[in-house]
């Protein structure tokens, strides 16, 4: 059977019109969104509102807050706690970012290890308190007139007690990934680059994502201490849950604790289904192990995510571009150097002269300590302050000792069961996060109406934030 030109032409504009037509109702299909996403977008759109909403409320003139008073009446109580939040969040993305670049110098560099890992240590034990001062001060003059100085100081304080235990989580995990892996990514020739994003990070991750939840935490645990700011000898209380605590206790008002402690709870308990639940879930994939679990965490927020339909042809792009990141072919792919450059870098002169450069550094850092010392104490004082330093230390060992003997068990048994693991997650989170300074006031009428030895009775209150960070890495 013939056809003419004209009926072809026909046919091939059918077939051509037929398969646009296909093309477009799969694309109007894919665009359609589905009943995940009406459970979803509203979630993403009120977070964004919210965090727009008190990011807003962060950037006013000084002068105008000045005037502004914490207030003990509930009804402030949901502002308050976005203020926080939005403190803490910040500081624990600006933890993630110095985490990610501070540990891998640290394990991927023998010579820069000899500098970090001890700073990293020393900054860790310094109290929160003694960054305050001139972080305030600095803050200030780089926004003058303005309170996002005093937010940012807060926020690079809720840092420091964010930042130091998720640091040496990470650098423990690149220091110990398994040889076959480390293999394995030599054999595909990946670069540096590619074998951090690809290999080293997602390994870390359970881990890591553990010792988010402990340093997001530990900044509940401090954040009475960090809203409140010492500004020109005029302190300065941040609107936050920490600043009506602060005021509740000066009150003594009991009720307003039960309030905020309330409030803080709701919370944890927000972030914890919204936030990292979703990241447990989503990390459990990356674990390392020689047998499949038999049980995997879940969350109904991951689940309504995977299945939306017009929210990940959204977020689409965003992944596309984390993963063309991901893979970009940055430094040089593994293969052997040569014998001379090999000789060189491991040169044991080349080591030395490092750790004489390095002691040169701290013999003159302590020199400039001794000067300064010798300039306002006495040798007397100094013996003092290592007596009682001593002291310290001795109640410090004990207590980590009683209570690893006493969460390590537990960690064990929670960790080993994921199901158990879901459900002692926030109820964790919210023990860690628990003020200590509510607990003070109690201590004391107690050691004062029993008349025990409050050097001996206090000092289980020095364990209240350290417990939690064994329990979660247990865990981890």
């Amino acid at each position: 059977m013939c056809y003419g030109d004209a009926a072809i032409d026909g046919l091939v504009g059918a077939g051509l019109s037929s398969l646009i037509g296909m093309n477009f109702g799969t694309s109007v299909r894919r665009l359609q969104p589905n009943r995940w996403d009406l459970v979803a977008f509203p979630l993403v759109i009120g977070v964004l509102v919210l965090l727009s909403w008190g990011t807003s409320h962060m950037d006013v003139p000084l002068a105008t807050f000045e005037h502004t008073e914490i207030s003990l009446d509930p009804s402030y109580l949901p502002e308050y706690a976005l203020r926080t939040t939005l403190r803490m969040l910040f500081a624990i993305v600006g933890s993630i970012l110095f985490t990610l670049v501070y540990a891998t110098l640290a394990a991927k560099s023998k010579r820069a290890e000899m500098i970090l890992v001890p700073i990293l240590d020393i900054l860790q034990s310094f109290p929160v308190l003694t960054y305050m001062p001139f972080l305030a001060t600095a803050f200030l003059a780089l926004f003058p007139g303005n309170l996002i100085g005093l937010e940012m100081a807060s926020i690079f304080t809720i840092f420091t007690s964010q930042a130091w235990n998720m640091t040496f989580s990470l650098y423990q995990s690149l220091r110990t990934v398994p040889r076959d892996l480390n293999e394995a990514a030599d054999v595909f020739q990946l670069t540096p680059w590619q074998k951090f994003w690809r290999l080293e990070l997602p390994y870390a991750l359970p881990g890591l994502v553990w010792n988010t939840m402990m340093s997001m935490s530990g900044g509940w645990f401090f954040v009475v201490a960090c809203e409140a700011i010492l500004v020109a000898g005029q302190p300065i209380a941040l609107p936050g849950i920490g600043s009506y605590i602060a005021l509740a206790l000066e009150r003594q008002d009991i009720w307003a604790d039960v309030y905020a402690v309330g409030t803080m709870l709701v919370v944890i308990l927000l972030y914890d289904q919204l936030l990292f639940r979703p990241l447990v879930v989503w990390a459990d994939k990356f674990k390392f192990e020689d047998t499949a679990s038999q049980q995997v965490p879940h969350s109904w927020l991951h689940d309504v995510l995977r299945r939306t339909r017009l929210l990940r042809v959204i977020s689409g792009p965003i992944g596309d571009a984390m993963r063309f990141g991901r893979n970009l072919p940055i430094g040089w792919k593994s293969r052997r150097m040569s014998p001379l450059t090999a000789r060189v870098l491991e040169s044991i002169w080349v080591d030395r002269a490092w750790t004489l450069f390095v002691t040169a550094i701290a013999a003159y850092a302590a020199w400039g300590v001794y000067h300064f010392v010798s300039q306002t104490a006495t040798i007397w004082d100094l013996l003092e302050v290592l007596k009682l330093g001593f002291y310290t230390l001795i109640r410090v060992i004990v207590l980590i000792a009683l209570a690893t003997l006493i969460w390590v068990p537990i960690g064990v048994m929670i960790g080993l069961r994921p199901a158990l693991a879901e459900k002692a997650q926030p109820i964790a989170q919210f023990l860690a996060a628990f003020p200590a300074n509510l607990l003070f006031p109690i201590a004391v009428v107690l050691i004062v109406k029993y008349q025990v030895n409050p050097n001996i009775w206090l000092s289980p209150l020095m364990i209240l934030g350290t417990q939690w960070y064994i329990l979660f890495n247990v865990i981890a």
